[in-house]
């Protein structure tokens, strides 16, 4: 390597040494919006990303029809029945009382004869018992009852055509009957040409604020930057023959380097720490290759950004006023503040003119998508475009008299 290459990077990472503050602020800004927006949207995204919702059944009865049911029960979208084998119904109400389940159910030992003598349209009670926990959504509530009444009279019906001799070919209990449970294949309308996923809380924060702290270096870089300017020294260097470009390269590495170190540890938060308070755990990225492709990527857009706008800032402040509004504004659009699946199709269109949504969407391809290496190179390479294209402006602004103390 080039010494007086070698000398100034050495030179950033002593003068990012002093600076501690600021490069907790990197890391620990971005876990903690990790942490606080997994948990906080965690209920919300999976009701949009259809996830079906788990409740425990006691099954008493051990009869044929009771394991009919259970069988209707387990067609139904939405909800997911949980047998409990071992479990006393204390518990379960006990667990259902303290918001572990939203709904439980426990077929009744005499629940085969109940169904024989019952009529059509007997309530729900008279069958199987129902306990909801407190503060169940009053939607779902009736949601929840209405599937568990169509799967009895789904199967009362069938019964019912056993006796008449009119009940189709094979087992009746495992009939469609004139009530089929599970008929409906749900989906999510996406536009053309896109993959129709949905992520999950933690798959949209973690890729979102891991991005929004990439950009986020602006302010860390632009105050050594401005401080260096002000004292003079980047014109002592440009008098000793040291070129722009070589001056931006050695701002660049150091500030690479911690970006990567984000990216790791914020997915370690999302593997580790997410779960471990109650939110869902980020699968392993499907590629590791892709991962660090567009992790790359998305760093070198980062930093020609912060350069950029650090040629442009005369003071700290206006450094951090134009950083932060700029990274505001890009991460609205780009889907960090609010998912984009959640937008008008016209925003969505409209944020991909962000390069924090190229940057998403590339590490959404690796979390999400299941992508190989190869599902982020489109994205990345718009990425590494714009942060060539930036850095080209920073280095030009630096060659015409951008080295010293600007005048008001």
């Amino acid at each position: 390597m080039n010494p007086r290459a070698l000398a100034l990077i050495l030179k950033e990472f002593a003068l990012l040494g002093r600076d501690r503050h600021g490069l907790l602020v990197l890391f620990v800004m971005p876990a903690l919006f990790i942490l606080i927006m997994s948990l906080a949207l965690r209920d919300e995204v999976n009701d949009q990303r259809g996830i079906e919702i788990p409740y425990p059944v006691i099954d008493q009865s051990e009869s044929d029809a009771s394991r009919a049911l259970q069988r209707r029960l387990e067609g139904m979208d939405g909800f997911r029945p949980r047998l409990m084998t071992d479990t006393d119904p204390e518990d379960m109400v006990a667990a259902i009382s303290g918001d572990e389940f939203k709904f439980g159910v426990i077929i009744p030992p005499d629940f085969a004869e109940r169904l024989e003598e019952g009529k059509a349209r007997d309530p729900l009670p008279d069958l199987v018992e129902l306990s909801i926990a407190p503060g169940t959504d009053p939607q779902l509530r009736l949601l929840f009852r209405m599937v568990l009444e169509t799967a009895i009279r789904s199967l009362r019906a069938d019964r019912l055509l056993e006796r008449l001799s009119f009940a189709p070919e094979g087992d009746p209990m495992e009939s469609e009957g004139l009530f089929p449970a599970g008929n409906l294949e749900v989906s999510f309308a996406s536009p053309a040409g896109e993959e129709a996923l949905i992520p999950s809380a933690v798959q949209q924060s973690v890729p979102a604020w891991l991005v929004f702290a990439m950009f986020f270096v602006v302010i860390p870089l632009s105050t050594t930057f401005l401080v260096e300017r002000q004292q003079g020294t980047l014109l002592r260097l440009a008098s000793l023959g040291v070129p722009a470009r070589l001056m931006l390269v050695s701002k660049v590495v150091p500030y690479f380097g911690i970006n990567q170190l984000q990216m790791v540890l914020m997915v370690l938060v999302g593997m580790f720490a997410v779960p471990a308070l109650g939110g869902d755990a980020l699968a392993a990225p499907s590629s590791l290759a892709g991962l660090a492709i567009i992790s790359v990527a998305t760093s070198i857009a980062a930093l020609g950004f912060a350069l950029l706008i650090t040629t442009f800032a005369r003071t700290h402040i206006q450094a951090t006023t134009y950083g932060g509004i700029a990274n505001i504004i890009l991460g609205a659009l780009g889907g960090i503040m609010v998912p984009r699946f959640v937008m008008p199709p016209f925003m969505q269109d409209l944020g991909l003119i962000s390069p924090m949504a190229w940057g998403l969407e590339g590490f959404l391809d690796i979390f999400l998508r299941g992508g190989d290496w190869t599902a982020p190179l489109p994205e990345a390479a718009g990425l590494i475009l714009f942060g060539t294209m930036a850095l080209m402006l920073a280095a030009l602004r630096l060659r015409r008299g951008q080295l010293q103390t600007p005048t008001a």
